[in-house]
């Protein structure tokens, strides 16, 4: 298995590290076609290839069965990453556009209609707002959302995103399973070469560097989202945590704490919020967010 990890970081909604990941899968420099990537990850004996973007990075993963298809595909999938070929045509048909019945299309674009109404989307999405004030990228709909995918987003904004962060020095490749560390070197050679062949690429500013604007005052903040009944609703309440990177113990102190006031229909805060005559809510549940400045969370359904 490879996983090949990137750190990506975005101030807006326009959903560029979810784009620029759908874009990557339709062809390279060497490969200029859409679906030759999987079509050979099959012929390699792999169960396919897959992809996802969080906030702070973005991921593409690869498990083969046994390492010979696996070190053919490596190289392969790297050129798809480094130097994919981001066509106007190719940004059209998987991210907008606007078919012949003046409907809004795209697959990128159809994810995103299908979850940015939910509820507890739109009230995560609030709550990161309020924790997270300021230009910080904890904020950002890393999907992006539907105004701004048919608005804002562009393959121009797209390119400049890929030339900022696809970069080898922002690269980690994490190989797991039985397959000599020098056949993984001798297949990365042509990447290698390829990479040098390109020349200077210009000064790179590492994401995730910037602090974390602090949480000056609390807030209290209703969020409308649609739903079959009006009678009920949820309340998420939130707080800036400690540091995953410097705070690590005190964070998993927090991550218990949370579990025992939640976890079980004995914890105290089902005991007196749902297991009563007249409930307040169905359920109580907890929610914990790794970034550098953390975010904890509980969650009360059915209010």
């Amino acid at each position: 298995m490879v996983i090949f990890v990137l750190a990506t970081e975005a101030h807006d909604d326009d959903g560029l590290p979810h784009t620029l990941e759908h874009l990557i899968f339709l062809g390279s420099e060497k490969y200029p076609y859409k679906g030759v990537l999987d079509l050979l990850a099959n012929r390699c004996l792999a169960s396919g290839t897959n992809a996802w973007t969080d906030t702070d990075h973005t991921c593409y993963t690869m498990t083969t069965a046994g390492s010979e298809g696996f070190l053919s595909l490596m190289p392969i999938y790297l050129d798809h990453i480094l130097y994919p070929t981001l066509t106007d045509s190719g940004y059209i048909t998987e991210v907008h556009h606007v078919n012949g019945e003046g409907r809004d299309g795209g697959v990128v674009y159809t994810e995103m209609q299908g979850t940015e109404n939910h509820g507890e989307v739109r009230v995560s999405s609030e709550l990161n707002k309020i924790m997270y004030p300021g230009l910080c990228g904890y904020k950002s709909r890393t999907g992006g959302v539907m105004k701004n995918l048919r608005e804002s987003t562009n393959n121009e904004k797209v390119r400049a995103y890929h030339k900022q962060f696809y970069r080898p020095e922002n690269l980690c490749v994490i190989v797991v399973g039985h397959v000599k560390p020098d056949q993984i070197l001798e297949a990365l050679q042509p990447v290698e070469e390829t990479i040098i062949s390109k020349g200077p690429r210009g000064d790179f500013v590492r994401p995730w560097q910037s602090p974390v604007p602090p949480l000056l005052q609390s807030a209290d903040v209703d969020v409308p989202y649609p739903c079959d009944e009006e009678d009920n609703g949820m309340v998420y309440v939130g707080w800036r945590g400690p540091s995953v990177v410097t705070q690590f113990y005190k964070f998993s102190a927090c991550s218990i704490l949370l579990k025992y006031l939640t976890d079980t229909s004995v914890s105290p805060l089902p005991k007196e919020f749902v297991d009563i005559p007249d409930p307040y809510a169905s359920k109580v549940s907890y929610s914990l967010v790794e970034n550098s400045e953390s975010l904890l969370m509980i969650q009360f359904d059915n209010v």
